[in-house]
């Protein structure tokens, strides 16, 4: 079951809602400027530009989610309630956050950390016991982001096809944007 049927408001100024069917660009562009932001900084943890297929596939499991602000959308995320290829077969229910990227226009002002006590709550109010997020083991400033927003380290998988990290954290409770700035 998708975490979001239809719009909702995420802060003041945005609403969430399900990236649908020819908006596969739009979560692209997203996905593509946060990508070329880190490789400009030597992070190369995901392609210049994901496959359009997977895209799709996300948008028609309703996995695919954009946030809008006044102007159109600044944020996209993929949620899904599993991940077999990083996590395996698991028991305990979970929401398993992935593809998180902020527009620049957007970036410092909280957003991102809204977006993750978003899924947070939404797992908590459908029974999830966790939320969980893989990373990049060698983006140090982004596991610290995660350890800072709640999450343990769990495991580094060795099956995984990049060098991998995984978190999670308990699906209740928040964290201040302000608590998670260096």
């Amino acid at each position: 079951m998708p975490i979001l049927a239809g719009p909702e408001p995420l802060t003041p100024e945005t609403t969430i809602r399900p990236a649908r069917a020819g908006e596969e660009d739009v979560v692209l562009d997203l996905l593509g400027e946060a990508a070329a932001w880190l490789a400009a900084r030597g992070i190369h943890q995901w392609p210049q530009r994901f496959s359009v297929a997977s895209v799709r596939h996300q948008i028609q499991a309703g996995e695919a989610l954009l946030v809008a602000g006044p102007g159109g959308p600044i944020a996209t995320c993929a949620v899904s309630e599993a991940d077999p290829e990083l996590w395996g077969e698991t028991t305990e229910p979970a929401y398993y956050l992935g593809r998180l990227a902020v527009a620049r226009e957007a970036a410092g002002a909280g957003l991102g950390i809204r977006i993750v006590d978003w899924v947070g709550e939404k797992a908590a109010a459908h029974h999830k016991t966790f939320v969980r997020v893989a990373t990049t083991r060698d983006n140090p400033a982004l596991r610290g982001y995660y350890e800072r927003a709640g999450f343990e380290h769990v495991a580094d998988p060795p099956q995984a096809k990049w060098p991998t990290s995984l978190y999670e954290r308990q699906a209740t409770g928040s964290r201040q944007a302000e608590d998670l700035r260096p």
